[in-house]
């Protein structure tokens, strides 16, 4: 059973290094044959980023903000 919580759509996270800029989960991205991936919008600007999961729930890079 995984400790990670599953990622939902407005779930925020912070790049580690960087709590300054906060990122939005604004969709989840699941394509037959490629490994789920989830929309991301800086909070406040900017443009999508497309990630994977597995970056995202890697704690040495990005961590959960908690509301």
């Amino acid at each position: 059973m995984s400790r990670t919580p599953p990622i939902a759509i407005g779930d925020r996270f912070v790049r580690v290094g960087q709590p300054d800029k906060v990122f939005v989960v604004t969709a989840l991205r699941d394509k037959p044959g490629f490994p789920p991936h989830v929309e991301l919008r800086l909070q406040g600007d900017g443009g999508p980023i497309l990630l994977g999961v597995s970056a995202l729930t890697d704690r040495s890079l990005y961590q959960r903000v908690q509301l």
